[in-house]
C-alpha cells in the first residue's frame, strides 16, 4: 500500500455531507426568503454507519493529533484537564476499535463483494489501511510515552494475516469434487480446492482489483492461494500415492495448475513464473519415477502382447502381406512418451521410456529368428509382412530423432538393419545356393574366353528368382532387391579374388578389364530394371578393371589407394587378392605397391560426428560397405 497522499486525496474528494436545520432553528431577524439552511458535517458514528470510513478515520487522527499535541506541549496540568484528556483518549480508543472492527469486517467479506456499494466500502477500507500506515510512519521517532498506546497500528502486517487467513479457511472448507467418474477421494479434494482456487481468484480479478488501486491484489492473492494449494499438496503427495493419483497430483502441478494462472483473465495481474514450485524437488524427483516405472511397465506389457498377436497369418491387402505390428507399436510407445511429457512437464525426462523400444527390438529380433528356425508354412507370409514394419520403425525413429536419445536411437537403427538382413538372407541364400555352379565358373580360363555366355547364365538364373518376388510391399521389395545386387556383385568379385587364373600379359588383362565392364553393365541393367537402388555400384568393376589396365606401379598404387579412398573396407587383402591377377609385376613392384598403399591408405575417414552418422545410415543407401562382404577366406 502507498502513502498517505492516495488516502488524502481521496478525502479531500468526497465531498462530506450536511445535515440541514429545522426551521425552528431560523433566527427571527431574518427574513424567510433570504434564508439559507446551515449545514453541518456528520459526526464520526453517522460516517462509520453509512461506510465512509476514509471520513471517519481522517477524523479520529484529527482528533488523535488534537489530543497529543495537548499532552506533548503540557498543557492542562489541573487534575480536571487530566481527566477530560483521559476521557478523550479513551472514547478516542473506543472509537477507533469500532472503526477498525467495520474495516476488518469489510475486508474479510471480500468474497461477498459485487454490487459498485460493496466495492466502494471494500475500497474505503483498504483506504483507510493506507491511510493507517501513512500515520503509522508520521509517529516514527516519538517515544513510547508520548504517543499513542495503539501507534503503531501496523495494518499492513495485519491486513497479510487476515487475508491468509481467510485463504487458509476457504482452501479447507472447499467441497470435493462431486464428478461421477471420479472415484479416487484425493483426486475429488485436489479438484475440488482447485476449483475454489480458480473461482476465488476469477473473483479477485473481476471485483476485488479495482479496490486495490495502488496495489497488485492478484498476485498477492495468487500467493496466499498458491501456498495454501502447495502444503496441501505436499501433505497428500508424503502420504503415499497409487499410481494413478500419483499422476493426477503431476498433472495438477505441470498441466492444470499453471493454465489456471496463465488464464487470459490474469495477464499483466498474475505473474506465475514468480511463484515457487508446488512441490520441492526431492518429492517431484519421487513422484516423477514412479510415474516412469509405471509407464515403463505399461509399455513392456503391451509390447509383448503386441508380439504374441504377430504368430497369427498376416494379413493380404492390394496384394502384399501386411502387419500391423509396427504402427500398434509406434502407436504405444509414442502415447505413452507424449503422454509422460505432458504429465512430468519436460520433454528430456520421459526419454528413457524410449529404451523400451530398444528392448523390444530385441526380442522382436529373436521372435523373427525362430520364426526362421522354425520355417513353418507361413514363415515367407510373416517375414514379408515384417519387412515393412522393420521399415516403418526406422522411418519413425528418423523423422522423430527428437524423441530417442542419441545412443538409443543408434542401437535401435542398427538393430533394425541387423534384423532385415536376417530376413533378406532367408530369401537371398537358397538364391546364391542355386547359382553355386554358376558362380564357379566366374574368374576362371572358361570366363576369360566367354564371359558373356558365363554373365548371361548368371542373369538368367537370377531373374528367375527375381520373378518369384511377390506380395511384397513396393519399397521393401526394392530393398531386398537393392540387398541380392550388392552381394551378387561382392560373389562376383570374391570369385574373381580366387586366385584361379594369372593374367600374364597385356593383352589377358585388357580381355578381364573389358569382360568387367561388359558384366558390370549387364548386371547393373538387370537389377536397375526389377528395382535396385544402388546405382553406384556400378561404378565397382570398371575401377577394379582400370587396375587391370594399368602399366606403371606407381600408377596402380595409386588407383588402389583410390579405391580404399572411395571404399574405406577396401583391406589389404583385397588389394593383394586382386594384384595377383596381375602376373607380369615383379617382386619388387608388388612390395613397392603393398607399401605406398598401407603408407596412404586412411583406413578411417570419418571423423567422430561423421562415424555416428555412418553407423545409423542404411548400408544399402551406399555402396562404401561393399567390400566387407567380398569375404577372401
Amino acid at each position: 500500500m502507498t502513502a498517505g497522499s492516495l488516502a488524502d486525496r481521496a478525502v479531500s474528494s468526497s465531498k462530506p455531507k450536511f445535515l440541514k436545520l429545522p426551521k425552528f432553528f431560523k433566527k427571527n431577524n431574518v427574513q424567510n426568503n433570504d434564508i439559507k439552511c446551515k449545514e453541518i458535517p456528520l459526526t464520526f458514528k453517522q460516517n462509520l454507519n453509512e461506510k465512509r470510513f476514509l471520513v471517519a478515520a481522517k477524523q479520529l487522527i484529527n482528533r488523535e493529533e488534537r489530543l497529543f499535541s495537548v499532552k506533548q506541549d503540557g498543557v492542562g496540568s489541573n487534575k480536571s484537564r487530566v481527566e477530560e484528556e483521559e476521557d478523550d483518549e479513551e472514547r478516542l480508543r473506543k472509537d477507533s476499535e469500532d472503526l477498525f472492527k467495520a474495516v476488518w469486517y469489510t475486508v474479510e467479506n471480500t468474497f461477498e463483494v459485487q454490487t459498485e456499494k460493496e466495492k466502494e466500502a471494500l475500497k474505503q477500507a483498504v483506504l483507510v489501511l493506507q491511510q493507517e500506515d501513512e500515520q503509522d510512519r508520521r509517529w516514527q521517532g516519538v517515544g513510547e510515552k508520548e504517543r499513542p498506546l495503539w501507534r503503531p497500528r501496523c495494518c499492513r502486517k495485519t491486513h497479510g494475516s487476515l487475508l491468509q487467513n481467510m485463504v487458509e479457511r476457504r482452501m479447507d472448507e472447499a467441497m470435493p469434487d462431486s464428478s461421477v467418474g471420479i472415484q479416487s477421494s484425493i483426486q475429488k479434494e485436489i479438484i475440488g480446492k482447485g476449483k475454489r482456487l480458480k473461482e476465488d481468484l476469477l473473483h479477485v480479478a473481476k471485483h476485488v482489483r479495482c479496490c486495490y488501486p495502488e496495489d497488485n491484489v492478484c498476485q498477492l492473492y495468487a500467493t496466499l492461494y498458491h501456498q495454501a494449494f502447495s502444503t496441501k499438496l505436499r501433505e497428500i503427495a508424503d502420504f503415499g500415492l497409487s499410481d494413478e493419483d500419483c499422476e493426477h497430483v503431476l498433472q495438477w502441478v505441470n498441466i492444470h495448475y499453471p493454465s489456471i494462472l496463465e488464464n487470459n483473465e490474469f495477464t499483466g495481474f498474475i505473474t506465475y513464473k514468480e511463484l515457487e514450485r508446488l512441490l520441492p524437488e526431492n518429492t517431484l524427483t519421487s513422484l516423477e519415477e514412479q510415474v516412469l516405472i509405471k509407464k515403463e511397465n505399461e509399455v513392456q506389457k503391451w509390447c509383448q502382447n503386441i508380439l504374441r498377436e504377430e504368430k497369427k497369418d498376416p494379413e493380404l491387402r492390394d496384394g502384399c502381406y501386411i502387419s500391423n505390428l509396427a504402427i500398434d507399436t509406434i502407436g504405444c510407445i509414442h502415447g505413452a512418451l507424449k503422454s509422460t511429457q505432458e504429465i512430468l512437464g519436460s520433454c528430456s525426462k520421459p526419454e528413457r521410456i524410449t529404451h523400451t523400444i530398444k528392448d523390444f527390438l530385441i526380442n522382436y529380433q529373436t521372435f523373427l529368428e525362430n520364426i526362421i528356425e522354425e520355417n513353418q508354412a507361413n514363415t515367407d507370409a510373416v517375414l514379408k509382412a515384417n519387412l515393412l514394419c522393420i521399415r516403418q520403425f526406422r522411418e519413425h525413429i528418423t523423422k522423430h530423432q527428437e524423441l530417442f536419445p542419441a545412443p538409443i536411437r543408434t542401437e535401435c537403427m542398427h538393430l533394425l538393419i541387423t534384423i532385415r538382413e536376417k530376413i533378406h538372407s532367408y530369401f537371398t541364400k537358397p538364391i546364391h545356393s542355386s547359382l553355386k555352379v554358376k558362380y564357379t565358373k566366374l574368374g576362371t580360363r572358361e570366363w576369360l574366353k566367354n564371359s558373356e555366355n558365363v554373365c548371361t547364365e548368371l542373369l538368367d538364373g537370377l531373374n528367375e528368382h527375381i520373378l518369384n518376388f511377390t506380395k511384397l510391399d513396393k519399397t521393401c521389395l526394392k530393398e531386398l532387391l537393392s540387398q541380392l545386387h550388392k552381394e551378387v556383385l561382392a560373389e562376383y568379385v570374391r570369385k574373381t579374388m580366387k586366385k584361379k587364373i594369372k593374367l600374364t600379359d597385356e593383352k589377358k588383362q585388357e580381355q578381364a578389364a573389358k569382360a568387367l565392364r561388359d558384366n558390370s553393365q549387364k548386371i547393373q541393367a538387370l537389377f536397375s530394371e526389377a528395382g535396385s537402388n544402388l546405382d553406384d555400384l556400378r561404378e565397382i568393376l570398371p575401377k577394379l578393371a582400370e587396375v587391370l589396365t594399368l602399366k606403371d606401379p606407381q600408377f596402380i598404387a595409386l588407383e588402389i589407394v583410390k579405391l580404399s579412398r572411395d571404399y574405406p573396407d577396401f583391406s589389404e587383402a583385397h588389394a593383394c587378392a586382386w594384384l595377383y591377377l596381375k602376373a607380369n609385376l615383379s617382386t619388387s613392384d608388388q612390395k613397392n605397391i603393398k607399401k605406398t598403399f598401407s603408407e596412404f591408405r586412411e583406413p578411417d575417414l570419418l571423423d567422430g560426428q561423421d562415424r555416428d552418422q555412418d553407423q545409423e545410415q542404411d548400408p544399402l543407401d551406399s555402396s562404401r560397405n561393399f567390400f566387407s562382404k567380398v569375404l577372401l577366406n
